[in-house]
């Protein structure tokens, strides 16, 4: 097991990123790179890294950092939510963001987290997110999601959410108890517990639309039936729950036709408000086409 703790001294508001991974040689090292590039805007980051106990190449590329870290943390756990759960636990920052290995931020993010920080009523801050698909090299931003519909779905980026610390620390960390809904479970808890949710019409962090938590399956489907059925009561819930599972037979029977992607296109335009979109060869091809289009980024 290796592990190294350094602490110092910085300024009132400070950022704490939490980065977990396990085996992710090929996606770490730039979503290292979009957090310890931030530092050049001027704002003080602490970055901790919990590692799953990877066997591949990610220790090394955690190794060549190691002096820019915070905290580093390798050993197994018991899935992404105790691995987040342990960096919260360290973490001293007034805000805390959570990225996983294959996602990162956008080179504006922390500027824009750190002026919203600024305002000691909120708790949860979050913004919008570019949806990568890496498969056919396209990106996509979507309108900013509503945080008082989250009884109903996930539709806060959880890429883009920032935390204040005070917040963890009275409605606890996550519900390890879950592999992949701990994030809206602990959203809900915060919603339902009366924090106030602050959200920016900015794109603050860039999502890989490969992730187990965006593909459909019946252990997702577990998962969101166990957060309906924690949170609400039981009619309700079942109801919900019965939508659900009929848009999963819809997906796949989709799938089995290969008409998903055609349904894919009809959705983004109709139903989910594209805001931009295009092709990229590197990311930092889409940063600079948002930055160039105000619209897209603010």
């Amino acid at each position: 097991m290796y592990k190294k703790h350094e602490t110092h001294e910085g300024p009132p508001c400070r950022v704490t990123v939490v980065t977990v991974c396990l085996n992710a040689e090929s996606t770490l090292e730039t979503a290292l790179r979009s957090v310890l590039d931030q530092s050049r805007a001027g704002v003080d980051v602490e970055y901790i890294v919990i590692d799953g106990g990877s066997t591949d190449g990610t220790l090394r590329i955690i190794e060549k950092y190691a002096d820019r870290l915070a905290h580093i943390i390798s050993e197994p756990d018991r899935g992404i939510y105790d691995a987040f759960n342990k960096g919260i636990r360290l973490a001293t920052g007034d805000v805390i963001g959570l990225l996983n290995a294959d996602d990162l931020y956008a080179p504006w993010a922390f500027r824009t987290v750190a002026e919203l920080a600024r305002r000691p009523d909120c708790g949860v801050f979050y913004g919008k997110q570019v949806i990568l698909d890496r498969e056919f090299r396209r990106w996509t931003v979507y309108s900013l999601g509503d945080f008082r519909q989250l009884p109903e779905h996930m539709n806060v980026a959880h890429p883009t959410v920032f935390v204040r610390k005070g917040v963890y620390e009275r409605h606890g960390l996550f519900d390890v108890g879950y592999g992949i809904a701990g994030d809206w479970d602990l959203m809900l808890r915060l919603y339902r517990g009366g924090e106030r949710f602050c959200p920016v019409d900015k794109v603050l962090a860039a999502f890989d639309n490969a992730g187990v938590s965006s593909i459909p399956s019946r252990r997702l489907l577990r998962e969101n039936r166990k957060v309906y059925f924690r949170h609400m009561d039981f009619l309700p819930a079942a109801w919900r729950t019965a939508k659900m599972e009929l848009r999963y037979c819809g997906r796949k029977i989709l799938d089995v036709s290969r008409a998903y992607r055609l349904y894919g296109r009809w959705r983004d335009k109709k139903l989910l408000q594209v805001e931009a979109s295009g092709t990229y060869d590197s990311v930092g091809d889409i940063w600079e086409s948002l930055a160039r289009d105000a619209d897209a980024v603010q």
